[in-house]
């Protein structure tokens, strides 16, 4: 082969060697390589993991208003929420955004914004309630959403004795109807 062909296929080749590696190894080796592995997006599985979970229940029946949302995040990544739940008078929609960050002694910073927003159903009187009551009319419209309730802090927690999960727990009061927003964080390295 002459010289010029090879020079041209030199760095062709010094790429395909350097993605190849060698079998021995990738298989002593587990973690991915670089040109396997995205070098942009969610890495869930990054150094310091934090198993993040959140729950929202009605004070008053103890019912379940939302069922609990579990998440693996890396530390400092940016979790959002946002759930819809229904009203006697329309809807209701909470939304929360979560960052979670490893602190000294076992110890989770969640730093945390709440929004809870209000939309009641537009213009009802009773005879179209009643028909919506009793399923022999559609779901009557909801009007525009208002800001019912905001809440903002940053809040340090600690497993308990037991090793249990630690929990913040907030209490928000929308209308008269009582929710409490369950925070919980467990450190997963080692």
């Amino acid at each position: 082969m002459p010289r010029r062909k090879l020079l041209r296929l030199l760095p062709l080749l010094c790429i395909a060697g350097l993605s190849l590696g060698s079998p021995r190894a990738a298989v002593a080796d587990e973690t991915p390589h670089s040109f396997a592995y995205p070098m942009f997006g969610d890495h869930s599985e990054a150094l310091w993991p934090i198993a993040l979970a959140v729950e929202i229940v009605a004070v008053d029946g103890d019912e379940m208003s939302v069922p609990a949302r579990e998440l693996v995040v890396a530390d400092g990544q940016h979790m959002t929420l946002s759930e819809v739940v229904a009203t006697r008078t329309g809807r209701r929609v909470f939304e929360l955004e979560i960052v979670a960050r490893h602190h000294a002694g076992e110890a989770i910073e969640l730093e945390y914004d709440l929004a809870v927003r209000d939309a009641r159903f537009a213009e009802l009187n009773w005879g179209n309630y009643l028909m919506h009551r009793l399923a022999l009319a559609p779901r009557p419209e909801v009007g525009p959403d208002a800001l019912a309730a905001a809440q903002a802090d940053i809040v340090e927690t600690r497993a308990d004795a037991r090793g249990e999960a630690p929990v913040h727990r907030e209490q928000v009061e929308v209308d008269g109807d009582r929710y409490e927003i369950r925070l919980y964080a467990a450190s997963l390295r080692g």
